[in-house]
């Protein structure tokens, strides 16, 4: 998590080569929440990816709040506010951890007023159960928590692919020792966390791993991009283990990124650097209703 807060991470080059979300998803979320739609939180919000798609499909609640422990990340995503000037009218960005909801006004006044809390393609990161006690503490009766991420892409047309990114990513010669311990957790798609049945009920819980997107079934989180290998390489360098190689090897002539291109040339010889992807990416996510 340390290297996205760090000043000179590329917040910019992040959001402009991560995935957004299936409308599908968005529709799945909407169905689920119950009551009223005054106060919806995002945290964790990056550059804003989720919150602004949130704002986008769940346009009947009246206040949406992204937050991100990285100023940097927040600083992204206001510019992309000023993008779309008169359009995010309900959204707003603040610097605040996961787990501080002290940012709500009136939180500690009039507590469980928050009616439903995101955190998109973060809660690895957090200390889960601390998490889930503060958002209780937030959250409305029958309010809902959504948590969901996706992890480790494959490629459904070039599936040699597959191996070969799974041993640049997390190879002692390669990306493997540059992760953070939260990108485990993120790896097994969180299947060892769980929403806390003491604190929320319909519990909901699905992963969406390699073999279930080999299998085509219905996938109501199916998070794909069409990249080409060139395009690929940047997606790679918005990875937390990418910023914390290129740190280590600053003198390092040749960028390990190209490393990984050649070994798909090879592979494939009669690709290009401007061939398309298709990627797809596994998945997950989590929902709960506060008691």
């Amino acid at each position: 998590m340390s290297a996205f807060s760090e000043k000179d991470f590329d917040a910019k080059g992040y959001s402009k080569s991560r995935p957004s979300y299936p409308e599908s998803f968005y529709k799945l979320i909407d169905k689920y929440h119950r009551g009223s739609r005054f106060h919806l939180v995002d945290v964790g919000c990056g550059p804003g990816t989720a919150t602004f798609q949130l704002a986008d499909n769940l346009d009947s609640f009246q206040e949406i709040i992204g937050t991100d422990i990285s100023a940097t990340m927040v600083e992204r995503a206001r510019n992309r506010k000023t993008e779309h000037p008169g359009k995010y009218a309900n959204v707003s960005f603040a610097v605040s951890p996961a787990d501080d909801f002290s940012f709500l006004v009136g939180s500690e006044t009039a507590p469980q007023h928050c009616d439903m809390i995101t955190a998109v393609q973060c809660a690895h990161w957090l200390d889960f159960p601390k998490f889930q006690n503060a958002v209780a503490n937030v959250l409305r009766k029958d309010g809902t928590l959504a948590v969901w991420g996706y992890a480790d892409p494959i490629f459904p047309e070039y599936p040699k692919l597959d191996n070969l990114l799974g041993e640049f990513t997390y190879g002692a010669k390669y990306l493997g020792p540059f992760w953070d311990p939260g990108r485990q957790v993120l790896r097994n798609l969180m299947r060892d966390l769980h929403v806390d049945t003491k604190l929320f009920t319909d519990v909901e819980e699905r992963c969406f791993d390699s073999t279930f997107i080999r299998s085509k079934k219905h996938n109501p989180l199916l998070v794909t991009k069409t990249f080409t290998l060139k395009h690929f390489e940047n997606y790679i360098k918005s990875w937390s283990s990418y910023h914390s190689w290129k740190k280590s090897n600053r003198d390092e002539k040749r960028d390990i990124t190209k490393r990984f291109s050649d070994r798909v040339l090879q592979l494939y010889p009669q690709m290009t650097l401007q061939s398309r992807l298709q990627v797809v990416w596994k998945s997950f996510y989590k929902l709960g209703r506060r008691l």
